[in-house]
């Protein structure tokens, strides 16, 4: 067992009683690697893994590789995901949710795992923002939103009470914590962890919910996680919630082999993972359903619809379907949405006319269209633009953004580098040879294994 703190021995002997000795041995064993696929890239490289009992696309690997070395990992394929985490994707699944249209906030967004979730059940109606406030992290965020390819997204960077009233039908706060249970993971959770810790993460917890819950919608959801076994920053917060914002606990249902153990206090239920019980680190979830009756506070906005037009025809060429996307113009890029989402993206927007739309489709200069790297990423590309197939030694290169690319193609114009399937990003051949167009800031910087 690990050098943990004794005060947290202590605590966690009096909430699993005769499990306590099962839960502190887990510690004694390496932490599962696992990846969730990319819904939107099929990939079959990953066809003969063991699966993730709770989420579809997760998948666990029997070790872990040097993930910069592996083009699929850069071209979205799979986002690196610990496989308690992915509990959300089954939770969504139990929701049950028809086809309405709907405005999702995932409110604590990055780096984006369970962002990614989110998108994955999405229908074309609807719209997720994913806000970060801090901007190293709103950073990371960016990037890894870009590479999944994720349609109907937004980014903002926005104080939870900066949300308008009944702006959301689904919230999830993922809630900063004392990351008890990434404790077996990554060992600076155990240096930082002090009772202190504890309660002030509880108080600032009860805050961001106390700002956020006003931009919950009437019957909306808010499900609510964090990385702690802590009852104060889980159950018990919980139950704060039922009682001061008319709130109401909904029960999942989870197979017992599972391994997931559900919580309750008062009126409050909640879902823990233990290392001891799933192939996982440490977890809690719970799903709050909104009883109030507030009416939305948002109204549409004429001048604002009038911004998204239809895709011209410069851009038409390189986008499939066009007629199936929406374009608003900013300062340097075309981006899109698609059309059936724009009425609740119209709904964000009239509110934060600053937030970001993910889905870039290029720049226009001159006669000139250049496309945006999400792009190549998304898959909404014409089916027309050809595919330049590079071996593994070539798609390090073109991650280097190196301009020396074996290709027997020599046809003027935009490409799109692959590598077993998986697109990495732009290629663009002129008469002086072939263009790197792989972003900059986000180029392969170093082959080394250590």
């Amino acid at each position: 067992m690990k050098n943990l703190p004794e005060d947290f021995v202590n605590r966690m002997k009096d909430q699993l009683g005769t499990e306590a000795d099962d839960f502190f041995n887990a510690f004694s064993f390496p932490s599962p690697t696992s990846i969730r696929l990319n819904h939107r890239k099929g990939n079959s490289s990953f066809s003969d893994l063991q699966q993730v009992p709770w989420c579809t696309n997760g998948f666990y690997l029997e070790s872990r590789p040097r993930f910069h070395l592996d083009p699929h990992w850069h071209g979205g394929a799979y986002y690196v995901q610990e496989a308690s985490s992915m509990i959300l994707d089954d939770v969504i699944t139990q929701l049950n949710l028809d086809q309405t249209p709907r405005i999702w906030l995932d409110l604590c967004a990055a780096p984006g795992g369970k962002t990614g979730i989110i998108a994955s059940h999405l229908n074309p109606t609807d719209i997720l923002i994913a806000n970060e406030v801090v901007p190293q992290r709103k950073t990371i965020l960016w990037e890894n939103l870009v590479k999944g390819g994720y349609m109907n997204t937004l980014l903002t960077s926005e104080q939870a009470s900066s949300f308008r009233e009944s702006l959301a039908d689904i919230i999830l706060i993922d809630a900063p914590c004392a990351g008890e249970g990434m404790m077996r993971k990554e060992p600076e959770a155990i240096n930082q962890w002090t009772e202190g810790l504890v309660k002030s993460c509880s108080l600032l917890q009860k805050q961001i919910v106390k700002d956020a819950v006003n931009a919950l919608k009437p019957e909306g959801y808010l499900i609510y996680s964090t990385c702690s076994y802590s009852l104060e920053e889980n159950i018990y917060n919980i139950s704060d919630f039922n009682e001061s914002y008319d709130l109401e606990s909904i029960q999942l249902n989870f197979p017992e082999k599972w391994g997931i153990q559900s919580i309750n206090f008062k009126e409050a239920i909640g879902y823990q993972l233990y290392p001891h019980k799933v192939k996982g680190e440490g977890l809690f979830i719970a799903v709050l359903k909104n009883n109030s009756n507030r009416k939305s506070a948002i109204q549409g906005n004429k001048k604002l619809s009038n911004e998204f037009i239809a895709v011209p025809p410069g851009i038409e060429s390189i986008l499939n379907n066009p007629s199936s996307f929406r374009l608003r113009k900013n300062s340097e890029y075309n981006l899109l949405i698609f059309s059936s989402a724009e009425e609740k993206a119209i709904e964000v927007l009239q509110k934060w006319p600053r937030a970001e739309i993910i889905a870039q489709a290029g720049q226009i200069k001159g006669k000139d269209f250049i496309p945006a790297h999400f792009m190549a990423m998304s898959g909404i590309q014409h089916s027309e633009v050809k595919k330049i197939e590079l071996d593994l030694e070539g798609s390090l290169d073109y991650l280097e953004r190196s301009t020396m690319i074996s290709s027997s193609v020599n046809e003027i114009g935009w490409h799109l580098a692959s590598y077993e399937g998986t697109i990495l990003g732009w290629l663009k051949y002129t008469p002086q040879g072939w263009k790197n167009h792989y972003p900059m800031n986000w180029r392969l910087r170093s082959r080394n294994t250590f």
